[in-house]
């Protein structure tokens, strides 16, 4: 059991990742490296998962 903020750090960590790989995606998109079909399935699944990581910080910094 590390606690709380330890968790808010690793959480944090992930949505910095979660942001380069949208960014990633972007550039993929940009340089026809895929497809418009292939990248907005995938920017889609990259927001949920940074939407998801924001509300557990959320979460979790307000249940201290």
């Amino acid at each position: 059991a590390h606690g709380t903020a330890d968790f808010v750090s690793k959480m944090q960590i992930a949505l910095k990742e979660a942001n380069e790989t949208g960014y990633w995606l972007e550039l993929l998109y940009k340089t026809n490296y895929i497809g418009e079909e292939q990248y907005n399935f995938l920017e889609t699944k990259c927001k949920s998962i940074r939407a998801m990581l924001v509300a557990s910080i959320n979460t979790a910094k307000n249940n201290k």
